[in-house]
């Protein structure tokens, strides 16, 4: 994920791992939990943010590529303040759409994703820039 625009002063990026699960409540809705493991490389020292989330991903329709949309927010702990002026403690939103495409046995999304990562004031109004990125998500799934 790359920041996608600039108003902490600084310029970051995040690469790593999210695993979750999801559970399906009503028709297309399921409710999500995730574990994140980030890299964030950023103008100081760079930093692992690791995290969670808990959300909500809809689907539509019954074709072999369905639409998604998710939503979801979450806290995370960091090795170093993320991003510089910032906190090694934030909260967490993300947005994502995409589409879902099964393929045999596995489920396969392909989602742009919106991370928001900010400590909401918390530490003053000096110490609260955010980081806003967006980039893609590839996922497999399995239904068991």
């Amino acid at each position: 994920m790359r920041e996608a625009w600039d108003f902490n002063e600084s310029t970051e990026s995040l690469a790593g791992f999210v695993g979750g699960m999801e559970r399906r409540v009503w028709r297309g809705l399921s409710l999500r939990g995730e574990l994140l493991a980030l890299r964030v490389m950023q103008a100081a020292d760079d930093a692992w943010l690791r995290g969670f989330t808990v959300g909500a991903r809809q689907r539509w329709g019954q074709g072999r590529i369905r639409p998604l949309l998710d939503v979801a927010v979450g806290l995370s702990s960091a090795t170093r303040p993320v991003p510089p002026r910032g906190t090694t403690f934030n909260y967490l939103a993300v947005i994502g759409a995409g589409v879902e495409a099964p393929f045999r046995s596995a489920v396969v999304f392909v989602t742009g994703r919106w991370l928001h990562a900010s400590n909401n004031g918390r530490a003053g109004r000096q110490r609260n820039p955010d980081t806003q990125a967006l980039g893609a998500v590839v996922s497999v799934g399995w239904e068991y």
